[in-house]
């Protein structure tokens, strides 16, 4: 059975997303709300619309396509809808392991690997060509950013980003509202609301 999908979101992650659903033959994207819509218009068999029409489409599944973690758990608490509404989309070039868990409203982009035994949690973004090794726990409102490698048993709280080319080596845990800068090596673990760069990660800064 197709899915129909509504996206919410237009911008330059929403445009990726969008070919995402439309290589996918299970799903179909059918609308698009975003905030800089001013009024209902239909384009090329996908209606646009405001974002606060959203309950106004509930008979549809939805996907945040946005790449902000705040953002995306500003949009869920706004409108505070059940988790079946929300649908992960997930790459058909993307490999995912059988016993992968994978929460609603996450999007796995392509050329993702996620192996055995992870769980990727709700509303979250694997980007481009990134590598989740086996028992991984990410948690919700997670950005993992293209090309980054989290080894064996990571850990990853809510709300942090992951920067492009990271890697975090096996047995780390991340805590939550953290950022990780592109390329950085993490070969220790790093707590809640601290942003760390560099190889070795070292933190620079804690984040009020």
């Amino acid at each position: 059975m197709v899915k129909s999908i509504v996206m919410i979101g237009n911008g330059g992650h929403a445009k990726v997303i969008k070919d995402m659903i439309q290589r996918n033959s299970e799903l179909e994207l059918v609308g698009i709300l975003d905030g800089n819509i001013e009024e209902y218009h239909v384009r090329e068999d996908i209606f646009y619309d405001h974002t606060d029409q959203i309950l106004k489409y509930i008979e549809y599944q939805f996907i945040i396509a946005i790449g902000n973690n705040y953002v995306r758990k500003r949009i869920v608490d706004q409108f505070n809808l059940s988790d079946d509404r929300f649908a992960a989309v997930i790459d058909p070039s993307a490999i995912v392991s059988d016993s992968v868990i994978i929460g609603p409203g996450t999007v796995i982009m392509p050329n993702v690997v996620i192996n055995s035994s992870s769980t990727i949690g709700a509303h979250s973004i694997i980007n481009t060509g990134a590598i989740i090794e086996h028992d991984n726990r990410i948690d919700d409102y997670v950005h993992i950013s293209p090309a980054a490698t989290l080894a064996g048993t990571v850990s990853v709280g809510s709300l942090t980003h992951i920067g492009s080319n990271a890697t975090v080596i096996p047995n780390q845990t991340i805590g939550s509202k953290s950022i990780v800068g592109a390329g950085a090596v993490v070969v220790q673990n790093l707590s809640d609301k601290v942003v760390a760069v560099g190889n070795p990660a070292q933190v620079i800064k804690n984040i009020d």
